[in-house]
């Protein structure tokens, strides 16, 4: 199947391939060298989204924090209060954004672009 960005500031279409689908609880796919899993499961009065991918490891705490970001866009258009798409560039400018990097980097242990991570250091 093609996965298509949709409203990019310039056409992005991918190759992917679905490996798994039971619907409406299971969607399985690579997205370039990602595999991404979404699953959907009833949670006390409502329904849990759970995502699934891998990144590399130098990546992760950048990646989690976009996937956080992009799960509060969805969250706020689904609560009648959209604050519209933020996708790359916009999401990183998104004043929350550098706050969820830290704190991301922070829980996984990692190194970020501004310096060592906070895992061991006390003040």
């Amino acid at each position: 199947m093609k996965l298509t960005t949709v409203a990019a500031p310039k056409p992005h279409v991918t190759e992917t391939k679905v490996t798994q689908a039971v619907a409406p609880e299971v969607l399985e796919y690579n997205w370039g060298d990602h595999d991404m899993r979404w699953e959907l499961e009833a949670f006390g009065g409502g329904t849990r989204l759970t995502l699934w991918t891998n990144i590399g490891r130098r990546f992760i705490a950048m990646g989690a924090a976009g996937w956080h970001i992009c799960f509060d866009v969805l969250d706020r258009l689904l609560s009648g209060t959209p604050i519209g798409r933020m996708v790359g560039p916009e999401a990183v400018k998104f004043g929350g954004w550098q706050r969820l990097h830290a704190e991301y980097a922070k829980q996984f242990g990692i190194e970020t672009p501004d310096g060592p991570s906070q895992k061991g250091r006390t003040n």
